[in-house]
């Protein structure tokens, strides 16, 4: 069959897909308001393909720009924007919308500001005040804040601060923010410094030694009064005016070493933050000899004489004592149940079973509980006394020279058997010795200066 020839002049019509003929047909009638009025009937379409003028390449509109439904659907109109067929463009109604102009932001205003300054004292405890600085204009609101380490501290949004504990050693640092309508927000830092300790508290009323100002009796220091709270205490003890380093207690147990001697405590107080404070007693009366339980060489008679009991004597180191526990007075080596020589103070207990003791060179005997006061350093040969001069438990360090001789005690009678543990050093050596829980006396010969290490 001979193929129909395309009549000349007549425009070519543009063939869609079914496809995008439905879609543009969907979007054309959700685009239409249903108060629309009848649209004018389009002319008949080409027997070869349907078509729409929408997609059309040409319009009576000239100022209509084309659009093909299938590259942008989106720009099919309104029919408020579409010329009716068979009008002219002056037929179409004129679209009287004016584009609205952009906002305009009107430009803020800066503050004149100096900087802020800070007085008071940079302590804890102490009183800060931040003056604001001058602004022009003055602003309507004012904003204080104080920071530790570049951290806001809670509260503290007032011209006035007081560091606290807290405050110690770290970075202290103040803002000040204004603000007014129509000008932008400034603050203005203050860098303050580093926080230091607060004030020593002050006592107001000195602490008071009381006591029976005897050799063997026991001093009590009271705590004296103090401006503050939260204290916590120490205590110091001075004979003469020189600390006494092992008295560390709110007590003193007088000993031999302190007669003659005033005695006087001193109260250091403590708190988080502060500075310690401190405040001293009053010395007491010169302290007096303890009463002598017995004196002089020669054989006594026990409980007659001497009573049973534990005694210390206060042996010259230039002076050898010899003392012995004894079964009978007849002079026999058989009487003698136990014995002890040596320079130095020395440490005898009497048992009721003895019949006799036999002194010689050793001085005045004294009650023990008169023995005192603890010691920090043993300098002296002699048996010191564990309790009242040198505590259980506490580790003695020597650098002694050839010949030093210690010894432990369990008991103060002189029996080979009381000895816990000893040692001889023929040799320079330094010697550590720890004392017993369960010793009464330790026995130091030749042996140098004692340190108390623990």
């Amino acid at each position: 069959m001979a193929r129909p020839e395309r009549a000349p002049g007549r425009p070519r019509q543009l063939v869609l897909p079914l496809a995008a003929l439905a879609v543009t047909a969907a979007t054309l009638l959700a685009a239409t308001p249903a108060t629309a009025a009848p649209a004018t009937a389009a002319p008949a379409a080409s027997p070869t393909a349907p078509s729409t003028t929408a997609t059309a390449t040409t319009t009576d509109n000239p100022a209509a720009t084309p659009t093909t439904a299938a590259t942008a659907p989106a720009a099919i109109t309104a029919p408020a924007n579409t010329t009716p067929a068979g009008a002219t463009p002056s037929d179409a109604p004129a679209d009287t919308t004016e584009p609205s102009a952009p906002p305009t932001t009107q430009a803020l205003r800066s503050f004149t500001t100096t900087a802020p300054t800070v007085t008071g004292t940079l302590k804890v405890g102490g009183s800060l005040t931040v003056a604001a600085p001058s602004w022009k204009p003055a602003p309507t609101t004012v904003d204080y804040r104080w920071y530790r380490d570049g951290v806001a501290i809670g509260g503290a949004y007032k011209t006035r601060y007081t560091p606290t504990v807290s405050d110690r050693g770290h970075k202290l640092t103040v803002s000040i923010t204004g603000s007014r309508s129509g000008y932008e927000t400034t603050t203005r830092n203050k860098y303050v410094g580093i926080v230091a300790r607060g004030d020593a508290p002050r006592a107001t009323k000195n602490p008071a030694v009381v006591g029976i100002t005897r050799s063997g009796s026991v001093l009590t220091t009271s705590q004296g009064s103090w401006n503050t709270s939260g204290l916590t205490y120490r205590y110091e003890w001075s004979r003469n005016g020189t600390v006494v380093p092992s008295m560390t207690g709110r007590t003193y147990r007088l000993g031999y070493y302190d007669v003659g001697a005033k005695i006087s405590s001193r109260v250091i107080v403590s708190k988080n933050g502060y500075t310690d404070g401190a405040a001293r007693s009053a010395a007491t009366a010169a302290i007096s000899k303890a009463a002598v339980a017995f004196s002089g060489d020669g054989t006594y008679r026990v409980g007659t004489q001497v009573k049973a009991g534990t005694y210390y004597s206060t042996t010259k180191t230039s002076q050898l004592c010899y003392w012995a526990r004894l079964s009978s007075a007849q002079g026999r080596f058989e009487d003698i149940r136990a014995n002890d020589l040596g320079s130095g103070q020395r440490l005898m207990t009497i048992s009721s079973s003895d019949k006799y003791v036999e002194l010689d060179d050793c001085g005045a005997w004294y009650p023990v509980g008169s023995a005192g006061p603890k010691l920090a350093n043993i300098s002296s040969d002699g048996v010191y006394v564990v309790g009242p001069q040198i505590s259980a438990g506490t580790t003695w360090r020597t650098s002694a020279p050839a010949g030093c001789y210690w010894a432990t005690y369990s008991a103060a009678d002189g029996d080979i058997d009381s000895i816990i543990a000893n040692d001889y050093r023929d040799s320079r050596a330094t010697v550590t010795v720890t004392i017993p829980k369960n010793a009464v006396g330790f026995e130091s010969s030749g042996c140098g200066t004692w340190k108390k290490v623990g």
